[in-house]
């Protein structure tokens, strides 16, 4: 019977509104018939759902804020709509001046029932607590008004649904549970460095990271910058590519191993896509978000080849693929180790893991490297007005043999629990996204 019910009711919201978009339509009709002016603060990359709230009267161009910059920047405004808890880490972080330092007059939070604001939220270090309530933590969000430091807020709360399962119940963190359900000794928190579209790099706790800074008054413009210090928005990652890679294009370019497998992989992902995915999970792949990891997989190649991040996972794709040296056409005699160790060296030349265990592991490039760079450093400063990703040929004279690429960093977040064996490799932001706490 409970079943039954279950399954009823599943299908039945199906046909339902999410209420969250419900109320920012209504919210966002509201200000512009009073001609009040607003902004939405949001993740970069969850701009799509609102301005798919619009299909028919689009939201203006400079409606979003997406960073502390965009925030610091703009003209004082009526309203400021922010959906989810005020967190400073993760998808929905934003920055704490939002409370400590308004440039608006009216916060319009959308937030579900269990998700409270992370404690302490807005903490100014130069503002005295004011009131009684503030020493003893952060209040309730259905309590009356609330002193945040020097900045008083009076909250006005509108609950929606039905609010008697509720009432005299503590709301419990939902988030925070299952950010510690997902805790695990093997697990390190990292900070992600964008560089395009669809990668970034995961840095541990007080990385150093080779940088060049393309700001004409910078003294120092290549050095070594820690992610979201002194390494911000809008400079680039030196990414070395040393020792036997192709380093003739920019693009990586599909080799003569990832040809073969990408192949196949396409082949089979779009006749029987599901059949595909069960052999994966059977023999060990336990990706949650399986389905897009493959669909990335499957990916023509970029700025890398893009492939499963974890070795033991790549033998396994070639595994279910059923791959070798027999099936793919090679003959030689030469060829001793698996087929599948081949294609995974190819990959790893494409990500510049070559010099990832010496000198990027340990965070230290040749002083060499960095010379070289100064002698080139006009080079470098023509190609960073023009593109976002470029690479630099190492002169054949030079010990040192290869290139470097340059990446624009286009954000840097807080908020990943991650293992080790992702840590300073380009990754895709689909994958990386499992990684959120």
């Amino acid at each position: 019977m409970a079943y039954d019910l279950a399954c009823l009711a599943a299908r039945k919201i199906q046909d339902a509104e999410n209420p969250a978009r419900t109320q920012i339509r209504d919210m966002i009709r509201h200000l512009r018939s009073e001609g009040r002016e607003w902004r939405i603060y949001c993740h970069p990359r969850a701009r799509i759902h609102f301005e798919s709230i619009f299909p028919d009267a689009p939201l203006e161009a400079g409606a979003f804020l997406h960073s502390v910059r965009d925030y610091r920047d703009v003209q004082p405004f009526d309203a400021l709509i922010k959906v989810g808890p005020l967190r400073s880490r993760g998808w929905g972080s934003a920055p704490d001046a939002v409370l400590s330092a308004p440039r608006f007059e009216t916060l319009v939070q959308i937030v579900w029932s269990g998700c409270p604001n992370e404690d302490d939220f807005g903490y100014d270090p130069v503002s005295e607590r004011v009131g009684a309530e503030a020493a003893t933590g952060p209040v309730p969000i259905a309590e009356q008004g609330v002193v945040h430091r020097a900045v008083t807020w009076i909250q006005n709360v509108i609950r929606v649904g039905d609010p008697s399962d509720t009432i005299g119940t503590p709301e419990g963190d939902e988030l925070r549970f299952f950010y510690e359900l997902s805790r695990a000794s093997e697990m390190r928190r990292a900070t992600l460095v964008q560089i395009d579209e669809q990668d970034g790099i995961l840095y541990p706790p007080h990385s150093q990271v080779a940088t060049f800074d393309a700001a004409p008054s910078i003294d120092e413009p290549i050095s070594y910058r820690l992610p979201g210090e002194t390494l911000t928005e809008g400079m680039f990652v030196i990414w070395p590519l040393l020792g036997a890679a192709d380093l003739g294009a920019l693009q990586a370019g599909e080799g003569h191993y990832s040809h073969i497998w990408k192949k196949r992989l396409r082949e089979e992902f779009r006749y029987t896509p599901n059949d595909l995915l069960r052999r994966l999970k059977e023999d060990g792949i336990e990706l949650k978000n399986l389905r897009s990891c493959v669909r990335q997989w499957c990916r023509p190649a970029s700025t890398v080849i893009h492939a499963p991040q974890q070795r033991r996972h790549f033998e396994t794709l070639i595994r279910v693929l059923a791959i070798d040296h027999d099936a793919s056409g090679s003959s030689s005699r030469a060829l001793r180790r698996p087929w599948w160790e081949y294609a995974w060296s190819e990959i790893g030349h494409a990500r510049g893991e070559a010099i990832q265990s010496g000198m990027q592991e340990h965070e230290i490039i040749d002083e060499q490297l960095f010379a070289i760079l100064h002698d080139r450093l006009p080079e470098i400063q023509r190609n960073a007005q023009m593109q976002d990703v470029f690479q630099v040929e190492i002169p054949s004279d030079k010990p040192l043999k290869g290139a470097v690429r340059f990446y624009r960093v286009l954000s840097i977040e807080e908020g990943f629990l991650v293992p080790d064996t992702i840590l300073k490799m380009i990754c895709d932001l689909d994958t990386i996204e499992q990684w959120r706490v």
